[in-house]
């Protein structure tokens, strides 16, 4: 808050914390307070690549590697996902999505626009989980329709 006095909470997750901050120069100020960051991520040739606090408990790190997000939903705890640039040269949008309760496999369906529309229109939704069960030495599959009730309004 020292920093950015208007910043603004955006959600937070078990070890995440995400805020909206508006200012002219990031960059600088992150820079600035390089100590409190951890930008071993950020890839080669970035001038804040540096690994002096990689791994150190109670540093903060940037989950997309120095790029801003564009565009978050946040629906429930567990349950998000956000937009942002990988490359600027071909502006290729990547998703970073979050879904608690769900096999990776179901979830690499859901994309960023569901989750908008998720939230602009709030319905029950169905998943299809899959998965090797075993009962008394017997492999089965698994095969369990799971509702997703994303907003109670």
């Amino acid at each position: 808050m020292r920093l950015f006095p208007n910043a603004q909470l955006i959600f937070t997750d078990t070890d995440s914390l995400y805020y909206y901050v508006e200012t002219d120069n990031l960059e600088k100020i992150l820079y600035e307070n390089r100590e409190l960051l951890d930008f071993s991520d950020y890839p080669e040739g970035h001038p804040f690549k540096n690994n002096e606090n990689r791994m150190v408990l109670g540093k903060f790190k940037c989950e997309t590697r120095g790029e801003p997000i564009l565009e978050i939903v946040c629906l429930k705890p567990k349950m998000y996902c956000y937009l942002f640039k990988k490359d600027k040269a071909t502006n290729l949008l990547i998703e970073k999505r979050k879904i608690k309760g769900v096999s990776r496999a179901a979830a690499k369906l859901l994309r960023h626009q569901m989750y908008v529309d998720q939230l602009t229109d709030a319905k029950e939704n169905y998943l299809t989980n899959r998965r090797i069960g075993n009962r008394l030495n017997k492999l089965y599959t698994i095969e369990v329709f799971k509702i997703l009730k994303i907003i109670n309004m």
